[in-house]
């Protein structure tokens, strides 16, 4: 989605402009009167394109396009101009704008022109830049040395800890030991079948250089592999920069950078974002905490962005030391297939090693047993971690799990397991409903009790910690129909009541239900309604029309 922003100080030329823009679709357009008012708006959100117009009382546009473009370096820039004043504009095209506009311009013009900015955005990390650079860094590695010191940092390293400033300097790593950090935590959620290994490799550092390509320009980063996520260390590259702020614009790229890994990828990519401003000594725990959202997410679907992430307690899944046998290795294994929901190699793993333990029934008793206790204590942990086992246990025997004589032979044991297992995987997908049910309904209360305030789509996200992208898709999926119908609906039937019930003036009704733009109001509650604010209100009046209950 593109975020466009338009300033002019005649709000005709912004009211015209706004509605040529609306044909334009995945764009997410705001405007504003005055300079100083489009600095606020810049200051809170991200900025794709800015159209404003050259002079202005208080600040002139050239001097706004500057101040934008320190905030968000990859805007691009249009300038509107009533005067033929190609020095304002030579100097402009000089720093950085993308093109003007003489003003009054036609629609096709206008439209024409921001297609070619929005193409412009979307070539700028193209398919071929991005994995030339991926097949450089995956021949060249990243230093060894840098990777072992991040992973004894992200799991808690007294020692590591200790010796930050010596090997921050001595590794060259471009982070200060002195400042908090951000840090990001980076899944691929599925892959293509049949996709080689080594391109596989190639294209998760593919993903992590779209990240890094996204942020490096206001940010210093240390990238590293663990396991199947990708984590980024980040500190903003100003020494005075505001965590808050900086937080606010690495947040606001996420979406941008989803959609590059799967437009350039073809790939689905979730990201869990830390809280602000994260010290060094807190880094493992934060990382734990982010790390057990990711598992979890929000029902564990494709593509989800957790931003501003609460710090919560979670389990430390990692023994330090030695090498783990094969029981070990196997029941770890079923445990991220429990977290990830792969039900059918749950089943498969499982049976495997029941295979491999029936091996050792010559061989030793207590090898079994060993197997027993470790699938049922991993079995109890994954039920008491997710709050399952009151519910799971009002249908199994869950002394079962602590009595290997309960079961008669090693098939039953088997079939006990996959039982289980089984019920643990339906009541992961009731909890993916209910979880996006509290989120659905969370949003329908703050809509009723705020009819008058910003309920776009980027605000509403912003107040469930989700992307646009991915709150307006789950929605739609638990309610059947998009949230701007539901609020539209809402707005619409708000306005009827008033206008037929109440001594109200159109434009009160208005700005009850969130529209400062009285015309604008007119022309949605007729689109809506099928007659305007006060043809409904005359016939409402007159008796000719039956009064909605909505």
């Amino acid at each position: 989605m593109h975020h466009i922003l338009v300033v002019d100080d005649e709000p005709l030329i912004v009211r015209g402009v706004c509605n040529i823009l609306s044909e334009l679709e995945q764009t997410h357009i705001r405007y504003a009167h005055s300079p100083r008012e489009a600095r606020r708006i810049a200051e809170e959100s991200r900025i794709d394109i800015l159209i404003t117009d050259v002079r202005m009382p208080g600040m002139s546009g050239l001097d706004l396009a500057l101040h934008v473009r320190e905030l968000w370096p990859r805007c691009k820039v249009i300038f509107l101009s009533g005067h033929a004043d190609f020095e304002y504009l030579q100097f402009a095209l000089r720093h950085g704008a993308f093109d003007y506009l003489m003003k009054p311009s036609d629609r096709e013009t206008l439209l024409g022109l921001l297609r070619k900015a929005m193409d412009c955005i979307a070539e700028e990390i193209s398919e071929r830049a991005v994995m030339d650079r991926t097949r450089q860094q995956v021949k060249d590695a990243r230093p060894l040395l840098i990777e072992m010191y991040m992973r004894k940092l992200l799991s808690g390293d007294a020692d590591a800890l200790g010796e930050l400033p010596e090997q921050l300097a001595m590794l060259d790593i471009p982070l200060r030991s002195g400042g908090p950090l951000v840090l990001l935590v980076g899944r691929i959620d599925s892959w293509p079948m049949h996709l080689a290994p080594k391109d596989r490799l190639l294209l998760e550092y593919a993903a992590c250089n779209i990240m890094e390509e996204y942020l490096q320009s206001f940010s210093r980063i240390v990238s590293i592999k663990d396991g199947k996520s990708f984590v980024w260390l980040v500190q903003s590259v100003s020494d005075d920069e505001e965590s808050a702020r900086h937080h606010l614009y690495i947040r606001e790229m996420l979406e941008k950078i989803q959609q590059s890994v799967r437009q350039l990828l073809r790939l689905p990519m979730s990201i869990v974002l830390s809280s602000p401003a994260v010290a060094w000594d807190a880094l493992a725990y934060e990382y734990r905490a982010m790390c057990g959202l990711l598992q979890q997410g929000i029902g564990l679907d494709e593509e989800i962005i957790i931003s501003g992430v609460a710090k919560q307690e979670t389990e430390d899944q990692d023994k330090p030391g030695g090498e783990y046998d094969y029981i070990e290795d196997t029941v770890a294994k079923l445990r991220l297939q429990l977290e990830t929901r792969e039900r059918e190699a749950f089943g498969r793993t499982l049976s495997a090693l029941f295979e491999w333990g029936q091996k050792t029934m010559f061989v030793g008793y207590s090898v079994q047993l060993e197997l027993f206790s470790s699938v049922s204590a991993m079995l109890l942990g994954f039920m008491n971690k997710r709050k399952l086992a009151q519910t799971v246990g009002q249908s199994f025997e869950l002394t079962s799990l602590s009595s290997y004589h309960a079961h008669d032979t090693w098939g039953d044991l088997l079939d006990f397991y996959l039982r289980l297992g089984d019920a643990l995987f339906d009541r992961i997908e009731e909890e993916r409903t209910d979880q996006k049910r509290e989120i659905v309904d969370k949003l329908d209360r703050y809509v009723l009790e705020n009819l008058d305030k910003d309920l776009s789509l980027p605000r509403l996200a912003d107040i469930v910690h989700l992307s646009p992208h991915y709150l307006s898709r789950i929605y739609h999926r638990v309610k059947g129909y998009p949230l701007a119908d539901y609020i539209a609906d809402l707005k619409v039937g708000t306005a009827k009541r008033l206008l037929a019930s109440q001594d109200m003036k159109a434009q009160d009704v208005g700005r009850m239900i969130g529209f400062e733009d009285m015309s604008y109001f007119g022309r949605f509650f007729k689109k809506h309604a099928g007659m305007t604010p006060g043809e409904y209100k005359e016939a409402a009046k007159s008796g000719r029309l039956a009064i909605s209950s909505e």
